[in-house]
């Protein structure tokens, strides 16, 4: 049963978008794990990055690195301070 959770700093997201991120990844997670689409969960939240470094870069990049397949390009101070 996976389930893929994505933070993000808010915006708002069209109907289609929507629509095209759950297709992509439901596409990718069952064919990597070998599921069925009824198995995958997605949840998408919105976090505002003056709370990006307390919510999100400390318990769960800082904290848990072993867990990240991917690691960011970024540090947490650009990322409060509004850039990429």
């Amino acid at each position: 049963m996976p389930h893929v959770s994505i933070q993000h700093f808010s915006r708002t997201f069209s109907e289609a978008e929507k629509a095209e991120l759950v297709e992509a990844l439901t596409e990718t997670v069952t064919r990597v794990f070998g599921t069925g689409p009824e198995a995958v969960s997605i949840a998408v939240e919105p976090v505002d990055p003056s709370r990006w470094t307390e919510l999100v870069w400390q318990p769960q990049i800082e904290a848990r690195p072993h867990l990240l397949w991917k690691q960011p390009g970024y540090t947490p101070n650009a990322t409060t301070e509004g850039t990429r």
